[in-house]
């Protein structure tokens, strides 16, 4: 079995993945990787759409540090949005922070809503990449732009049997595609100014402190979470994502695209 519960993401993910990448974050990276996705682009006084937002660790630090104007995040479960309206209480900024669940497919927002679209490594759960493209398009203000970063895979070719492997164990709907359809999708949607950035190697080396670190720094509080037999499966569910990011199949990646004025 893997680490999901309830839903996708529910109680015991949540408490496991803010154990291992910190309060707010369902994903690996930090503030610094946040940071790094924005490549110094100011988002000062933006108003932001943050989509797949998660428990809104990106979202209180682009309003708390990058001095945005507002943040709405955005997600389908319930159970993560509860966590990101937990945090805005604790955040001295919570006025400047909207969360709220919604429902898979179209986005229900007008037209040149947002000056920012951002998203943290959840476009992999959206299998139409192409649609995909065309609702950010669609969103954005003229000018505006987006940055995101996502679980990628090496190409569009069907999924190695050890990545299949990987992605039974994980329990999750992923539905990684390449940093050129990405390309593709976003181009043909109109964007311009597309920057794309492979992440194998960082996230490669980060994966493998992060197993030792749950086999040792975080090893009884993960019991405490899951119980033994589920916190060793999750060391067993990092070893195969090792294993298909040493191949080199799975490739976090980045991506950066204009809309144009």
């Amino acid at each position: 079995m893997s680490i999901t519960d309830e839903a996708e993401y529910g109680q015991k993910q949540i408490n496991t993945l803010e154990l291992i990448w910190g309060e707010g974050f369902l994903s690996p990276g930090g503030i610094q990787e946040i940071d790094y996705v924005l490549n110094n682009r100011s988002i000062e006084n933006l108003n932001v759409l943050d989509i797949g937002c998660g428990c809104g660790g990106a979202a209180i630090h682009f309003v708390k540090n990058l001095e945005a104007s507002h943040v709405l995040g955005v997600d389908v479960e319930q159970e993560v949005i509860n966590r990101a309206n937990t945090l805005k209480l604790k955040s001295n900024h919570k006025h400047q922070l909207t969360f709220q669940v919604i429902e898979e497919g179209p986005l229900l927002f007008d037209n040149e809503s947002f000056d920012m679209i951002f998203s943290k490594d959840a476009f992999l759960h959206i299998s139409n990449k192409e649609w995909l493209g065309q609702e950010l398009f669609r969103l954005l203000k003229p000018g505006g732009f987006v940055a995101a970063s996502d679980w990628m895979r090496k190409d569009d070719n069907p999924p190695s049997e050890e990545m299949l492997d990987y992605i039974k164990a994980e329990g999750l709907d992923m539905q990684m595609c390449s940093l050129k359809r990405y390309s593709k999708s976003l181009i043909d949607a109109g964007f311009i100014n597309v920057k794309l950035t492979d992440r194998n190697e960082w996230y490669l080396n980060l994966a493998k402190k992060e197993i030792e670190d749950i086999q040792v720094k975080y090893k009884a509080q993960l019991i405490k979470i899951l119980g033994e037999n589920d916190a060793n499966e999750t060391v067993e569910i990092w070893k195969k994502m090792i294993g298909v990011l040493e191949i080199g199949e799975h490739r976090p990646g980045h991506f950066m695209a204009d809309k144009p004025t």
